[in-house]
C-alpha cells in the first residue's frame, strides 16, 4: 500500500464516518469465551469508534501513525477491527468511489497548498456528541497558503 493510502486509513481509523453501525444477526452466535448467545433476528450495534480507539488493537490510539496500516501491522490484528465503511454485503456502496475521490482531492490540494490549523480549532479535537456522523465540535478551522 502506498503512503497516501496509509494516511487515509489512519485518518478514517481516528475519525470514522459513522461511529456505530447496526446489523441484524442472521444465525445464532455464541460470544467467544462466554455462554451468551445472540439469537437470530436480533439487531446489534457495532461500536466502530470504540474498536478504532481500542489500545488492544491500536496502541496509543490517539496518536496519528499511518504505519499502523502497512502490510505487516494490518496482518497482526483481527480483520474486523477496522470498519470505516462497514463490512460484508451491507458495507457502504460508495466506498470505492469515495476513497478515489478523497485521494484525488487530497493530491490536488496538497500539491498546490500548505495547510495549518488556526487558533479557532480545538486541540485536542473534541467530537460533537450530537452529530449522526463523526464531526468536530466547533468545526475544524484551517489556514491555507498557496504554494
Amino acid at each position: 500500500m502506498n503512503y497516501l493510502g496509509m494516511v487515509i486509513d489512519e485518518t478514517l481509523r481516528k475519525h470514522p464516518p459513522a461511529s456505530n453501525i447496526t446489523r441484524v444477526v442472521t444465525q445464532p452466535y455464541i460470544i467467544p469465551d462466554t455462554k451468551a448467545e445472540v439469537e437470530k433476528g436480533v439487531r446489534v450495534v457495532i461500536p466502530v469508534y470504540a474498536l478504532h480507539h481500542d489500545p488492544k488493537y491500536y496502541p496509543e490510539p490517539d496518536r496519528f501513525d499511518p504505519e499502523r496500516f502497512n502490510e505487516e501491522a494490518k496482518s497482526s490484528r483481527p480483520h474486523y477491527t477496522y470498519l470505516p465503511f462497514g463490512e460484508g454485503p451491507r458495507n457502504c456502496i460508495g466506498m470505492r468511489f469515495g476513497l478515489l475521490q478523497a485521494k484525488v482531492g487530497l493530491a490536488v490540494l496538497l500539491s498546490n497548498f500548505e495547510f495549518s490549523v488556526c487558533e479557532e480549532t480545538n486541540i485536542p479535537l473534541e467530537l460533537n456528541p450530537k452529530s449522526f456522523i463523526t464531526s468536530a465540535k466547533g468545526g475544524i478551522w484551517l489556514r491555507i497558503n498557496k504554494c
